[in-house]
């Protein structure tokens, strides 16, 4: 079979003009066009030798079909398999070629794809489903309330629940809590390393800063744009990696270098040594000076054109550092000044005050004022033919360099300022008071997070000022929450090292000697540098303890798992005709298929639609966006967006289309590297389907907020997972269910900031890009697509489908043209009855590039028509809400379930004639239908 795959691939590469995969690359790793190209193979067959169409022109005659299931949790699961059973009732499930689903949708479509193999083909399942349901859902019934079947406060699935989500949530932090101590840790070593400073240091930390200094001046006077050297009319351009570790890293460096040498200027009880700083602002200078002159000389070496700038800016550039050097004079003397008063002769009793001044303030400041000699510069300089590309350049230096003084200056404030301010006191209680007081920022905080998260992916379409105004204010809950943390770390983190400070003394000195001995002078131990030594030991031990529980598998113990055993047992159990379930707990490890083992019979080819979130946005384009598209099939996984072209170890290398698809059997189905037992399988079914319904998640689409997501991260609201990425992992770690580096991809949630450049992605909920699943389906050119729409939309906005239609005309897929959408909110139904000639489905033509003749679209959206069952009417009648009930709610009742079961069967049921047998005779019909209602 991969023999003849290669083949075919090959073939179509080679047809379209671009290069072909050899027999072995494409054994494991297709690009889009192979990836396309094999699913149409598997419909149609595999094309004979000779026969030159185009994958599109075959794609446009093999007429393919599509049903889509959308996202909205259990409400959508539960009107899809009405919609399903009606489906089934007319023979029509097997007109389909694809079955896309998305989130809720995928919770049906996951029962019927089990359903189909426990019935063993796709025609005895549709019999099985065209009597009443009865037997059919009976099981099913027993898990609407899925997530905990068990109700009630003292039932035994609700503190199973809630002993996972502490157990859990405790094993993240022993993961999260070192690397974020890690932060106070560096800021107090390095304010104790300022304390330890004398005049033996003096001339280390000088000479170590002015070399970085130069180091960064030069590379950037020679890397300017109007500087820049040409080889062969080429412009050789600075690279990101080379700003950062030739510009940004050695001026933080010297930044953080020359407070040692102030300090050291100041010898205990001696006044503030102006001349000294002011010999500091001169070396400081002359650093600046030789930097340039190391410039112009290297350009005149290397014959480049340019050096003539040099000479023509000598002026500015002396005069612009000669400004700089007296500033950093004048601010060093008011930092010390702040921190001990106007008696400088006082500073051997500040000494403290003094360090802990120099720490927060002195390389900011010495930063904002290297900042400065760069706008006075540009400000004097004489322009060459890319002034305004300098200017920009430079723009983009130092707003990196001032970004990155802010964040030292704000952590500093919160490790260092607020724990000595709020808790440096002797009181007791306000440790506890302040500790009080995060729980009680925290709680609230989490709480309104749950609500707004479901709120938004309710409501996508109510963007207004109520939703920024709530946007807001739960930014400024996880900003206050982030503040309050990070002074109880650096608290607790002094506190305990004072008393190892106090019991190392106590080691070495009889406790009566220790009480009366200067604690500066124990043992000729100079206490500075034995508190240096701690912070090298908690160093480590914070090191080996990220090293050892960085190995726990971030995505087994986040709400990911919890969440997937149980939507695994409520949809894909149900749908067995036999478990073998543990009688304490109900689950049964065989209840999921592997989604290699469905798509046998060539019709409802299962399309589980993911979000790959791409919030560490790389593409300006996508910046609303910040993801894309990513699909499990039976035969691949992965990208139209991935571009597989590195050249690692046995990685191929693919010059041809877009594209990264990983062969399903070989992607993400082992625990560990010694899974023998997963490997060659692929992923489970329920794994997937649980990914696609991740909605609350820290990384989540056009969602996504870099602090909500250090929020949600911290407390294990966590329902995405990690997966390794089909364009950049090795074959190795693409078979593994978990990222390589599980520290890593902790800080990358913790951040919010996840790409596709790196070994693993992170990838949530489909409904975070599409909501309707019907985006791939535009990809595969499909003929009629029947779209089942079940997403929450009380106010039916159609924020889902504008959603779709907007990102696939922007990407080139298709134009739709939606026609009359006579699709109304239940409030305008039952105060206009028939009147408002509601019919609950639109239609509309899809507009493939390049083809003859359009596609066509049906749209069916839960619609509470004057004609609905009895039963169902009487449910409305006690939820205002429904058919668009909360995507909060989970946790249905039996009235819900059949409520919205029977709805999606009587909606579906209403919409074919008596004399129907094809999906294409159904569409005529449709059509036949919304122009007797007068619809255009």
């Amino acid at each position: 079979m991969d023999a003849n795959l290669a083949t075919t691939g090959s073939a179509e590469a080679s047809i379209s003009g671009l290069p072909a995969l050899t027999t072995r690359d494409a054994a494991w790793v297709l690009n889009t066009e192979q990836m396309l190209q094999e699913e149409l193979d598997h419909f149609c067959g595999v094309r004979p030798p000779g026969d030159m169409k185009s994958r599109q022109a075959r794609a446009d005659e093999a007429q393919l079909s599509a049903l889509c299931l959308s996202g909205g949790g259990i409400r959508s699961a539960t009107f899809c398999l009405g919609a399903v059973q009606a489906l089934a009732a007319r023979h029509m499930l097997g007109e389909f070629h694809y079955l896309s689903t998305v989130s809720g949708g995928g919770f049906a479509g996951g029962w019927l794809q089990t359903f189909i193999r426990e019935c063993g083909s796709l025609a005895e399942a549709e019999s099985r489903l065209r009597g009443s349901g009865k037997e059919v859902f009976a099981k099913l019934r027993r898990y609407t309330n899925y997530l905990t079947p068990e109700v009630g406060l003292l039932s035994r699935d609700t503190w199973a629940g809630v002993i996972l989500y502490v157990r859990n949530t405790i094993l993240n932090w022993l993961i999260i809590f070192p690397l974020l101590l890690f932060i106070p840790l560096v800021l107090i070593t390095y304010r104790t390393a300022l304390e330890a400073a004398s005049r033996s240091t003096l001339w280390l930390p000088l000479v170590v800063g002015s070399a970085a200094l130069l180091v960064a001046t030069f590379n950037a006077c020679r890397m300017l744009p109007s500087h820049r050297p040409r080889v062969a009319g080429v412009t050789t351009y600075a690279s990101p990696p080379f700003i950062a570790g030739g510009i940004l890293a050695p001026t933080c460096l010297w930044s953080l270098a020359l407070p040692f040498t102030v300090r050291a200027l100041f010898e205990h009880g001696l006044p503030v040594p102006t001349v000294n700083l002011c010999s500091l602002g001169f070396w400081y200078f002359v650093v600046l000076a030789v930097g340039y002159l190391c410039g112009m000389v290297w350009q005149k070496a290397k014959g480049h054109p340019g050096q003539w700038l040099y000479e023509r800016n000598m002026g500015a550039w002396l005069g612009s550092s000669f400004v700089s050097a007296i500033i950093i004079v004048i601010g060093t003397v008011w930092t010390i000044t702040w921190a001990v008063g106007d008696d400088v002769t006082a500073f051997n009793a500040a000494d403290a005050q003094v360090s802990q001044a120099l720490t927060v303030l002195a390389p900011p400041i010495l930063i904002v004022v290297h900042l400065l000699q760069s706008v006075v510069f540009i400000g004097f300089r004489k322009s060459a033919e890319r002034a305004d590309l300098d200017r920009e350049w430079v723009a983009r230096i130092d707003g990196q360099l001032l970004l990155a003084a802010a964040g030292w200056t704000a952590l500093c404030l919160c490790c260092l300022i607020v724990p000595s301010v709020a808790l440096g006191r002797e009181e007791p209680k306000l440790p506890a008071l302040f500790s009080a007081f995060s729980a009680l920022v925290t709680g609230p905080a989490a709480a309104f997070l749950g609500k707004q998260v479901f709120a938004r992916t309710q409501a996508l379409a109510a963007k207004g000022r109520m939703d920024n105004i709530l946007m807001i204010g739960l930014s400024v809950m996880a900003a206050v929450f982030g503040i309050s943390l990070f002074a109880l770390l650096g608290w607790c983190l002094g506190r305990f090292l004072g008393s190892a400070y106090d019991w190392w003394g106590h080691c070495l000195l009889p406790r009566a000697v220790y009480d009366r001995s200067d604690p500066a002078d124990i043992c000729g131990i100079n206490p500075y540098g034995m508190i240096l030594i701690l912070c090298v030991a908690v160093a480590a031990i914070l090191a080996g303890a990220v090293r050892l529980f960085g190995r726990v598998n971030v995505n087994r113990f986040s709400m990911h798992g919890v969440y997937r055993n149980r939507l695994t047992r409520g949809f894909l159990g149900s749908a067995r005709t036999h478990r073998d379930a543990d009688p304490f707990t109900d689950f049964d490890e065989d209840d999921s298929p592997r989604i290699a083992e469905l798509g046998t019979e060539r019709r409802l080819l299962p399309v589980v639609n993911m979000t790959l979130n791409l919030t560490d946005i790389l593409r300006t384009e996508w910046a609303e966006r910040k993801a894309a598209s990513f699909t499990a099939t039976p035969f691949t996984c992965g990208s139209a967006t991935l571009d597989r072209t590195d050249m690692l170890g046995d990685t191929p290398r693919t010059d041809g289309p877009r594209g990264a698809y990983i062969r399903t059997t070989d992607y993400a189905c082992m625990e560990t590297a010694s899974d023998r037992v997963s490997a060659g399988k692929g992923p489970l079914l329920g794994g997937l389907l649980t990914i696609s319904g991740a909605a609350v998640s820290p990384n989540w689409g056009y969602h996504s907020s870099p602090l909500i997501a250090f929020l949600m991260t911290l407390f294990n609201v966590r329902l995405g997972a990690w997966l390794p990425n089909p364009a950049v992992a090795r074959r190795d770690d693409l078979r593994l269910a978990k990222p390589r580096n599980s520290v890593l991809a902790l800080l990358s949630e913790l951040g919010g900031r996840s790409t596709d450049v790196r070994q693993a992605i992170y990838c949530s909920d489909g409904g975070h890009f599409d909501n309707l699943g019907l985006y791939e389906m535009l990809r595969r050119r499909c003929a009629r697509i029947v779209v089942i729409d079940a997403g929450q939309d009380e106010k039916c906005t159609f924020f889902d489908l504008g959603n779709v239609i907007r990102k696939a005309e922007v990407d080139g897929l298709a134009k739709i043209q939606m026609g009359d959408i006579r699709i109304f909110p239940r409030a305008v139904i039952e105060r206009d009855g028939k009147r408002a000639g509601a019919l609950g489905y639109a239609r509309g033509t899809i507009v493939y590039p390049g083809a003859r003749d359009p596609a066509q679209l049906i749209y069916i959206k839960p619609s509470f028509l004057d004609d609905i069952p009895a039963e169902v009417r009487a449910y409305g009648a006690t939820s205002a809400a429904f058919p668009h009930e909360s995507t909060a709610n989970q946790w249905f009742s039996e009235s819900q379930f059949e409520s919205y079961r029977a709805l999606g069967f009587h909606q579906v049921s209403r919409m074919f004639g008596s004399q129907l047998s094809t999906l294409s005779e159904w569409t005529t019909y449709l059509d036949r239908e919304v122009g007797r209602h007068g619809c255009t």
